[in-house]
C-alpha cells in the first residue's frame, strides 16, 4: 500500500504556513501620518528633512552601519544607478553570477555595460573568488556579487581580487538584508550595496528598493541621478533650482511606501530572530538526512539574511528525480518548496546576440560578442545547482518549532518511500 501522499498515502500536514507579506497596525500608523501630513513624495531629490523617506534611510543605515542609504524606486533601478554612479562606460565589462534573479545581469546590459558571467561556489551559491580573477580582463571594471539566498559572498577574497585590479565592487543585497560577514554588514564591503523591498523580500513595501554606501561623492551621484540627473548647486527650493548635469529619469520612493518600509522595520528584528532559530532547528533536521544538504558555509562568521533556505540534493539517492518531480511529491505531504532556477541565466534567450541585437546599439553588441561565450560558458557548479536545489521561502520559518519538525517529517518520508517514485 502506498505511503506517499502523491500516491494515496495521508499526507505530513494540511495546515497551510505563514503567508508573506504581512501588514500590522504599524504599516498602518505610518500609513495614516502620510495621508493627514497632505506630504506624499520626498522632495525634489527624495531628501527632504522632514520626509518619512528620510527617517528610514536613516534607521536602515543605522542597522547597516553606513554612512548613506539612499531609497530608489526599486532593486533593479538601485542596480542601475549604482553602476551609473560608478561611471561604467559602454562596453565596459562587470563580473556577474549566472545563478540570481535576471535582473542583476539585465541591468549591467540596461546602462550600456557587457555582463560577464563567473561560476558559483558549490558549498555558498555565490561568486567563487577564484573563478572571478580568471573572467578579468583589460576592460573589466568591476565585480558584482549577490549574497544568494541570504548567505554572504567571501567578501574578503572577492574585495582583494578587486583591489588588486582597481575594480569596483557592487553588492547586490537584494536577498540578505541585514545579513553579515565577520560583523560587517551585506552593503557595507564594496563600493555601494543594493536592496530590494520587493514584495517577497524579508522587508517590502511592495515596490521599492535602496542603495548603500560611505562615499559620500557617490552618494551624491546617486542623489542627482534618482531625480532626473539634477544636482543642488545651492539651497533649492523650486524644481527649476536644481542643475541638470546628467541624463536620467525619475526613481524616487514615495512617502507611501517608505510609511510602509517604516512599519516593517518595527516587526523586523522579531522576524529575523524567529526565522534564525528555525532555520538552526530545520538545520539540524536535515544533516540527518542521507543525500540532503542545507547550502550554506557552517564555518564561516556570518549571520545569513534567510531569505531562502537551499537545499541541495543527491538525484542518486531520489531516483534521479529533477527539482520538480521532487517538489511534486514534498508539495502533496503539505511542504511548500519550489524548484530552484531551472537553467542558468545565460541560458535564457533575452542574453543571445540575435536577440540583443534588437535593442543595444553595435558598438555595445560587438563588445558582447567578443567577451560572452554563450556555447561555452565554463559554469559547471550553476548548471549542477539547477539540477538538484530546492528553495523553502523565508515565510516558511515564519512558523511555529513544530511546522519545521513537519518539513523534516516529510523529507524522511519522501527518502524512506523514494521506491514509490522510480
Amino acid at each position: 500500500m502506498a505511503k506517499l501522499a502523491l500516491n494515496g498515502g495521508t499526507a505530513v500536514r494540511t495546515k497551510p504556513y505563514p503567508g508573506w507579506p504581512q501588514g500590522g497596525d504599524e504599516e498602518k500608523q505610518w500609513l495614516d501620518k502620510v495621508l493627514q501630513s497632505g506630504r506624499w513624495f520626498a522632495g525634489l531629490q527624495g531628501n527632504d528633512a522632514e520626509a518619512l523617506g528620510t527617517l528610514f534611510a536613516q534607521r536602515f543605515a543605522t542597522l547597516h552601519g553606513a554612512r548613506h542609504a539612499l531609497p530608489v524606486s526599486n532593486g533593479s533601478t538601485a542596480i542601475e544607478l549604482a553602476l551609473r554612479s560608478l561611471d561604467i562606460r559602454c562596453g565596459e565589462e562587470v563580473i556577474v553570477p549566472p545563478y540570481t534573479f535576471i535582473s542583476t545581469v539585465t541591468s549591467v546590459l540596461m546602462v550600456g555595460a557587457v555582463p560577464v558571467f563567473a561560476d558559483i561556489n558549490p558549498r555558498s551559491y555565490c561568486l567563487d573568488a577564484d573563478d572571478v580573477r580568471g573572467r578579468i580582463g583589460p576592460n573589466t571594471r568591476a565585480i558584482m556579487p549577490v549574497h544568494l539566498a541570504g548567505h554572504m559572498a567571501d567578501m574578503p577574497r572577492l574585495k582583494a581580487v578587486a583591489d588588486s585590479k582597481n575594480l569596483a565592487l557592487i553588492e547586490d543585497c537584494a536577498q540578505a538584508i541585514d545579513a553579515d560577514l565577520s560583523d560587517k554588514k551585506a552593503g557595507t564591503w564594496g563600493d555601494l550595496g543594493t536592496f530590494s523591498f520587493q514584495s517577497n523580500k524579508t522587508l517590502t513595501c511592495g515596490e521599492g528598493g535602496l542603495i548603500l554606501t560611505d562615499d559620500s561623492v557617490l552618494a551624491e551621484k546617486v542623489v542627482a541621478l534618482r531625480a532626473f540627473g539634477r544636482f543642488r548647486d545651492k539651497e533649492a527650493r523650486r524644481s527649476s533650482d536644481l542643475t541638470c548635469r546628467q541624463i536620467s529619469s525619475n526613481y524616487r520612493l514615495s512617502e507611501f511606501q517608505s510609511a510602509v518600509l517604516l512599519g516593517q522595520l518595527q516587526r523586523f528584528a522579531g522576524d529575523d530572530a524567529r526565522r534564525q532559530a528555525n532555520a538552526k532547528r530545520l538545520t539540524e533536521g536535515v544533516r540527518q538526512i542521507p543525500g540532503l544538504n542545507h547550502i550554506r558555509i557552517a564555518e564561516l562568521p556570518m549571520k545569513h539574511g534567510y531569505y531562502y533556505y537551499l537545499l541541495q540534493y543527491e538525484p542518486d539517492t531520489y531516483a534521479n528525480l529533477d527539482p520538480a518531480g521532487l517538489c511534486k511529491a514534498l508539495n502533496a505531504e503539505g511542504i511548500p518548496v519550489v524548484p530552484g532556477d531551472r537553467k542558468p541565466l545565460y541560458a535564457h534567450p533575452v542574453f543571445k546576440l540575435e536577440n540583443l541585437s534588437q535593442y543595444v546599439c553595435a558598438e555595445l553588441l560587438e563588445s558582447y560578442r567578443k567577451a560572452v561565450d554563450l556555447e561555452n560558458p565554463r559554469c559547471p557548479v550553476t548548471e549542477e545547482a539547477c539540477n538538484r536545489t530546492l528553495i523553502l521561502r523565508h515565510q516558511i520559518l515564519l512558523g511555529e518549532a513544530r511546522d519545521m519538525d513537519d518539513i523534516i517529517e516529510a523529507l524522511w518520508k519522501v527518502y524512506k518511500n523514494i521506491d514509490e517514485l522510480r
